[in-house]
């Protein structure tokens, strides 16, 4: 199961990540992302606020700030406010569309 995986995906880091912005204007871009199983940290804060839409995957947000953990699958939206920091645990291949403000 997925929870079993989550545990021991954070072994490694993902073995292929591709972000392509398709729109960018002044402080507002829309794009995808596409990331294979693995983990990796952001623990530098967001300098903007991301919202995104899961086509694709299972993955876990867990947040820094206080500890919580998210799952996160196909047809999910996302909010990842800036200043945001945390972990990425990577289950199943994500594919996203993002905007960033």
């Amino acid at each position: 199961d997925d929870a079993t995986k989550h545990g021991s995906s954070t072994s490694s880091a993902p073995s292929s990540s591709t972000c392509k912005t398709i729109y960018e204007v002044g402080p507002t871009a829309v794009g995808y992302w596409v990331c294979t199983p693995g983990s990796f940290s952001v623990s530098s804060p967001r300098p903007t606020t991301e919202c995104f839409h899961v086509l694709e995957g299972i993955f876990y947000l867990s947040n820094t700030a206080d500890g919580t953990s998210q799952r996160c699958v196909a047809g999910d939206t996302v909010v990842l406010p800036k200043g945001w920091t945390g972990n990425w645990d990577i289950i199943e291949t994500v594919k996203k569309l993002w905007v960033d403000v």
